[in-house]
């Protein structure tokens, strides 16, 4: 237990360094490179197993051959993709998953390496983003994870009007992916009266295609996904409704400092999903929750006169680390923690 809190107390101070935007281009890769090291050594150190989601995934009924491409691509390929090019050099399931989660991680530190050397986020704003979203991209989610990490890339990119067409890979990687691509159509000057048809059209084309649809397994499993989340999943805390109540105060805070570039379409839709989602299910909307808090801290909002407030938020974004711990054993089995090291 000792030694996980240390190499992750470890992790949060170098990436907090390696932020810091008064450091030289040779110094911060020097830092980067301690980040890396210091980031594989705890994730050598937590088992993939105690993960939350590991058992999920272990025993997810995806990990056959496809009956036909449709099949395929409705199964969320993108899994079954690394699960089956692992396995032509590795036989035993579970290594199978040991290499499945390294590569997740690698995938993960990547994109935080990446989001370091953006020189036009805050670095609060960096911080931020990698106190809520490093353990979970990293170490629990395999299939949203890197779909989340691409929308990044892609709300970044786009406000800084760039184009960045690999996010249409996102729905091969996770099917929840498919809301947010209306996103990539928002320069439509009918985009907003879209947005308010697009529901209706899908549910109309599910009720005339479900004949067929229902046939193939794996949509079937999608189906059952989405009875599931529609009835409610339970949870012992309120720490979904916290996070609701968090999303709210800070769209209504950037309301009031940037007013009508609140307005943009991008932001707009986010929200928009983010809300309608947290009536279906409180943990609907917390998975949705990543779209909107790239989108709305990669906008490129004209910095706050007061320059002394940003280095005062980006000096103290530094009191993360008791919420960067808490994400760490909130996204995994922490009585199994206490019987591996604590015996």
């Amino acid at each position: 237990m000792i030694e996980i809190l240390g190499a992750a107390l470890l992790v949060f101070l170098i990436y907090y360094i390696a932020c810091s935007a008064t450091l030289s281009s040779r110094n911060q890769s020097i830092w980067i490179i301690f980040f890396v090291i210091a980031s594989v050594v705890l994730r050598m150190l937590v088992p993939n197993n105690l993960n939350n989601d590991y058992y999920y995934y272990y025993k997810f009924d995806i990990f056959h051959k496809p009956s036909s491409l449709l099949s395929y691509l409705i199964n969320e390929p993108y899994l079954y993709s690394v699960y089956a090019f692992c396995s032509l050099f590795i036989e035993e399931k579970k290594d199978i998953f040991q290499a499945m989660y390294w590569f997740n991680f690698l995938i993960d530190t990547a994109f935080f390496i990446w989001l370091i050397l953006r020189k036009d986020v805050e670095m609060w704003k960096k911080m931020l983003l990698f106190t809520l979203h490093y353990f979970v991209f990293g170490y629990v989610l395999l299939r949203n994870g890197p779909a989340y990490i691409l929308f990044a890339m892609y709300f970044y990119y786009t406000f800084r009007n760039k184009k960045f067409t690999l996010v249409w890979l996102t729905p091969l990687l996770h099917i929840s992916s498919c809301l947010m691509l209306v996103t990539y159509f928002h320069q439509w000057r009918h985009y907003f009266k879209a947005l308010l048809a697009a529901p209706i059209i899908v549910f109309l084309s599910f009720l005339v295609f479900k004949p067929y649809l229902v046939s193939i397994y794996e949509f079937d499993i999608i189906l059952s996904k989405i009875t599931i989340y529609s009835e409610g999943i339970p949870f012992n805390s309120i720490m979904h409704v916290s996070f609701f109540v968090f999303i709210i105060v800070l769209t209504s805070l950037s309301f009031l400092l940037y007013k009508g570039k609140m307005l943009d379409p991008i932001l707009v839709t986010t929200i928009f999903f983010y809300i309608c989602t947290f009536f279906i299910s409180p943990i609907v909307a917390h998975r949705f929750s990543p779209y909107f808090l790239f989108a709305l801290l990669f906008f490129p909002f004209e910095e706050i006169d007061n320059s002394k407030t940003i280095l005062v938020l980006n000096r103290y974004s530094i009191l993360l680390l008791p919420i960067f711990i808490y994400t760490l054993f909130n996204t995994h089995k922490t009585k199994l923690y206490v019987e591996l090291f604590m015996k």
